[in-house]
Order: structure tokens, then sequence, then C-alpha cells
């Protein structure tokens, strides 16, 4: 199951559309990646309009900037012609439907005082080093030969594995995706036989523990997926 795929000519995110038999509540994912073309946030928001609730990231903590350095700094490359998903997204019309369900700040900060001294040296000394060289040399290419993502780890992602890192990846996926899937399990038990359509708009990686609840958990099945572009290469 893929949820972000890469290839010749461009960078593209799958979008899955989720019922389950006998309930009236679907889900519809969109995996994200946090820079592209404004044509692929433009779109992504147009899909979100037509949702009746949406669940969305963002947590609210200085650390998090900090974190998301490399992000903004790719709108400023003008070679790139690429923008944030922060900047991208237009959801004004809908904001009253958007539901943040990811950790509250106080407790992100906690658990990330409570990374190793070492892994958060190597953070903070690493992030700055590669911005600089996004900057100097970042292109299209370089962004997308890091975003493709499946369901299950790739070999890649296996024989890369840092045992430091591991424990910064379950901070920003693994506890984070615990809220998100109490509100999933909230949202299910009080509306399943309500009509309605859940927007998730997450991180790609997130995407992972989301499906493996909908589909093993609740027994949710994909009923439509389609791709839509991030950015063209």
């Amino acid at each position: 199951m893929q949820f972000i795929e890469k290839n010749s000519l461009n960078v593209r995110s799958a979008i899955y559309r989720l019922k389950k038999e006998d309930d009236e509540l679907e889900f519809i994912l969109f995996p994200m990646i946090h820079v592209g073309s404004k044509e692929f946030y433009e779109e992504v928001s147009r899909r979100l309009a037509e949702c009746d609730l949406i669940l969305a990231e963002g947590v609210k903590s200085p650390k998090v900037s900090i974190l998301t350095l490399s992000y903004r700094m790719v709108k400023k490359i003008r070679r790139m012609d690429l923008v944030t998903q922060q900047d991208g997204m237009k959801v004004a019309g809908f904001r009253d439907k958007i539901i943040n369900a990811d950790m509250e700040g106080k407790a992100f900060e906690a658990r990330m005082s409570s990374l190793p001294l070492v892994l958060k040296a190597q953070i903070f000394f690493l992030l700055p080093v590669y911005v600089i060289y996004l900057f100097l040399f970042g292109t299209r290419e370089m962004i997308a030969g890091h975003v493709a993502l499946e369901d299950l780890p790739s070999a890649d992602e296996i024989v890369n594995e840092d045992e430091g890192f591991e424990k910064l990846d379950s901070l920003l996926i693994d506890e984070r995706d615990k809220s998100l899937i109490s509100h999933i399990e909230s949202l299910y038990q009080g509306n399943r036989k309500d009509k309605k359509l859940v927007g998730i708009v997450y991180g790609a990686a997130h995407m992972r523990n989301v499906t493996g609840f909908l589909l093993h958990k609740l027994k949710y099945r994909i009923v439509k997926a389609e791709w839509v572009t991030v950015f063209d290469l």
C-alpha cells in the first residue's frame, strides 16, 4: 500500500477513501508532504472542503519551529518553486470543521526534554548544516529522493535504522499517532451510524499507524484510491 510515490516524472500522493459495511461514517486519508507545489495544496484543500470533519496535525511548541526549519527554508529557494503546506493550504472557508488531533504542546515538550542529551545535540547541530546545504545545492530531485513511503518499511529504512534516532521517531510519529487514533476511535464510537465524511490530513509517515488501526482494528476497507501530483521533477 503506497502513500507517497516517486517516479521518473513526479512525486505523487495516494488519497484513500475508506468505508465499513453497515456503518455510515467514512474516512478519507490525505498523506501529506510538508513542501510541494501550490497546485497540490490547492487540490487537497478543495477535497477537504467536501468533508464534514477534518482531523489535522499541529503541535503548538517552539521546539517544533526548530524541527521544521528545513521546510520553511525550501520556499525561499526560488529554483525549486515550491511552497510549504502551511502557506499552500487554503482552509479559511472551512476552518470551523478542522479538529487539531495532535499532542498537546506541553506533553510534546516534556517528551523532547527527556530525549538523550547526545541525541538532542545531534539534532540541533546537524539540522542547521542540512539547511545550509539545502539552500546552496537543494533540488526537487533531492527532496524527492527521501519521500517515497509505503505501509511497510522499505529495505533502505531497515538498513539505515539508527537506534538513537528511533527515540526521536517514536516521539514524532508513534506518540503523536496515539492522540490521532484516540480521536478517530472517539469519532467512530459516537458517529458510526451518521452519514459523515472525515478527512485525515497528516504527514505521510503517520498513515502507517492510521491505516493499521482503520483496516485491522475497526475493519474498514478501501473503496477508492486516487493519485494526486505533489510536484513534477
